[in-house]
């Protein structure tokens, strides 16, 4: 039997709080994870825009849909009136204070053994442009104003926890959405695009001022998702999650550990193709968002051999996050089409177990 592959937990896992996260996957995974996330104990990009709502520059103008269908609106700011956009500085955003909470969660529980030796707690930080898509302002405003503010959190975060415990992951979500958007804008019915504006040149060089100044030391990875997750009816283009994974890969000067990309259940051979141009500094890794709950095992056996097609080596992964933890502070906006498809479901409290157990599965086929 050859070895399992490694597999790789995107951020959200539906449990509270950070403790039971991090028992329940040691218990389901051992060593087939090298990290850990906390489940995204205070949410996801919805952390860094309950700030918005608080800041004295910044007002709601309008709500726009998130997903496809008018569904799930979000309020979308802009400064108010007195203020200019160079006077404005975002944050904190609240993720520095929930990784310490976290990590320290995270230590006790190695410590007993539970976790085992050499695993590392794992920090999920929205992008730049997804952290601060919903402030009406240009790309080249926005996106400085945004990177910044995440490198305070981000500073905070490695100065309190040791490098070698320690991953660092960006999730790029509307970066590469809107790159999608841009190039099929007549597949989606997605008007929350028409709020904000970056190219993809100016979206990676963000992405990558962000992933620079974390110190060599301490693991980096990416996330990149897609704009699928919103509107389904468009498809997936796999082109589009390698040409952002590329041009921030081009753009950085540290070791980068790993991308995660999504596929989805409907891709056939020919979507696989793009993967052959992926073009990673030496020693990242990649993993495959293959696992679908909607499928199972034999669904995510499919993509892996369409995967190995084109590609020599890969660990796996679900498409995206399991579901958010239950607790209000983690809610937001569904950051998935409503309602949902079968595709799209993701896991619950009482069936993450079980969702787990399947990562395993996929992991040892």
């Amino acid at each position: 039997m050859s070895a399992p592959r490694p597999i790789h937990l995107v951020g959200s896992i539906p449990l509270e709080p950070a403790a039971a996260v991090f028992e329940t996957v040691a218990q389901r995974l051992g060593t087939l994870v090298t990290r850990i996330p906390d489940g995204e104990q205070i949410g996801w990009s919805s952390a860094a825009k309950r700030s918005f709502d608080r800041h004295p520059m910044l007002e709601a103008s309008e709500r726009v849909p998130l997903n496809a269908g008018g569904r799930d609106p979000v309020e979308i700011f802009r400064l108010k009136p007195g203020f200019k956009a160079e006077e404005l500085e975002l944050g904190p955003y609240g993720y520095a204070e929930n990784a310490l909470s976290s990590y320290a969660q995270f230590k006790r529980l190695r410590d007993a053994g539970i976790i085992p030796a050499g695993t590392r707690y794992q920090a999920t930080l929205p992008g730049p442009g997804t952290s601060a898509s919903c402030i009406k302002l240009p790309g080249e405003v926005v996106l400085p104003l945004a990177r910044a503010a995440l490198w305070r959190e981000a500073r905070q975060i490695i100065a309190a926890i040791p490098a070698k415990d320690l991953t660092i992951q960006i999730d790029l979500g509307m970066e590469a959405e809107h790159e999608e958007y841009l190039r099929r804008p007549d597949a989606w019915d997605q008007p929350m695009h028409n709020v904000f504006h970056w190219t993809q040149a100016q979206m990676a060089d963000s992405a990558a001022w962000l992933a620079n100044q974390i110190p060599p030391e301490v693991e980096l990875g990416f996330h990149i998702c897609s704009i699928w997750h919103h509107d389904p009816s468009g498809g997936q283009d796999n082109a589009v999650l390698v040409d952002t994974a590329n041009a921030v890969a081009s753009r950085l000067t540290r070791p980068v550990a790993y991308f995660h990309l999504p596929v989805i259940p409907k891709h056939r051979q020919e979507d696989y193709a793009p993967f052959k141009g992926l073009a990673l500094p030496p020693g990242t890794k990649v993993h495959l968002g293959v696992i679908n709950v909607s499928d199972g095992l034999e669904g995510a056996k499919r993509r892996i051999g369409m995967a190995e097609k084109v590609l020599d080596e890969f660990g796996v992964a679900n498409y995206c996050g399991l579901g958010r933890p239950p607790s209000a502070r983690a809610m937001g906006p569904s950051s998935h089409a409503n309602p949902i498809i079968p595709a799209l479901r993701k896991a619950t409290p009482q069936t993450i177990g079980a969702v787990l157990d399947l990562h395993r599965a996929v992991a040892e086929a």
